[in-house]
């Protein structure tokens, strides 16, 4: 039985969630069941074959009885391969909208004039690494998982631009340090990362856990990066149109805060109440002006 990893517990280093992360992993698991569906529908449509005609001809009468316009079997070569590849589609858009979502949380949270770096020769994590970094923020990855999720990105972008040239895919996954991999993370031990054109189902499920990885050691990048006092100047949900409804205002404190699994301490409630106080009496003398 494989051991269990440093990645099983990572929660036990940060009591921190942000609504990126959450999202990312609601919606990966939604592509991974999808994914699934898909390849036990194909194994069970191909061990239900019959036997006793060319496989291309039992295709084209399923197709028929299905009322799907295929005729046939798949003519593309290596196709279960390419199958694979094309999961890694929306692994890899999950991913992107996760850096999107963070950024926002970095904006929220630290910094409201946050911005990747513009830098569009290199991938979208990394230009979100590099600004990370210009604000004091530099998460620790293990050696080997960067360089996964960009081999994982390039086999994607093969599929995704219909790139030929290969020659990128072979040149990351060179540069993977599989040795230092199985011994953090040996389930995966002679299952994945596969070459570009023997990519598997675990290959799928790897980068899909490698995604799931990246965002929670961001997420533990923020322990202690946080001014939770500050927030009523910089979070949206303190803004003077959102205070126009609040009535009770320690339990609004309370329920901003605690999206992102924060007990508010007396002297942050305090200093955020005083910037609500602040904004109201801005309401009032604004109404006053326009009667």
């Amino acid at each position: 039985m494989a051991k269990r990893t440093l990645f099983y517990d990572y929660k036990a280093n940060v009591d921190l969630k942000l609504p990126s992360n959450d999202r990312l992993q609601k919606r990966l698991g939604e592509f991974d069941t999808l994914a699934e569906y898909i390849e036990c529908s194909v194994l069970d449509f191909e061990k239900n074959a019959n036997s006793e005609m060319e496989f291309s001809e039992y295709v084209s009468l399923k197709a028929k009885e299905h009322n799907v316009n295929l005729k046939g079997a798949v003519t593309l070569d290596n196709y279960k391969c390419a199958m694979y590849k094309s999961f890694m589609v929306n692994s890899h858009a999950m991913l992107s909208e996760f850096v999107v979502n963070y950024r926002n949380d970095i904006r929220n949270l630290i910094d409201p004039s946050f911005k990747l770096n513009d830098d569009d020769k290199i991938s979208q994590l990394q230009r979100l690494l590099l600004s990370l970094k210009q604000i004091g923020i530099d998460p620790v990855f293990p050696n080997w998982l960067l360089p996964v999720v960009n081999y994982y990105r390039l086999v994607r972008n093969s599929v995704a631009h219909v790139d030929k040239d290969t020659e990128s895919c072979d040149e990351a996954y060179a540069l993977i340090n599989k040795e230092e991999l199985c011994n953090d993370y040996d389930i995966f031990k002679d299952k994945a990362p596969n070459p570009h054109n023997q990519i598997t189902m675990d290959d799928f499920y790897f980068y899909s856990a490698c995604i799931k990885h990246v965002a929670n050691y961001l997420t533990m990048a923020l322990k202690g990066k946080v001014d939770w006092g500050n927030l009523g100047s910089i979070h949206p949900a303190f803004i003077a149109e959102k205070l126009k409804t609040v009535s009770d205002s320690i339990k609004y404190i309370n329920g901003v805060l605690g999206q992102y699994n924060h007990i508010p301490t007396d002297d942050e409630r305090n200093i955020i109440l005083a910037i609500i106080k602040q904004r109201r009496e801005e309401i009032k003398e604004l109404k006053r002006k326009h009667k």
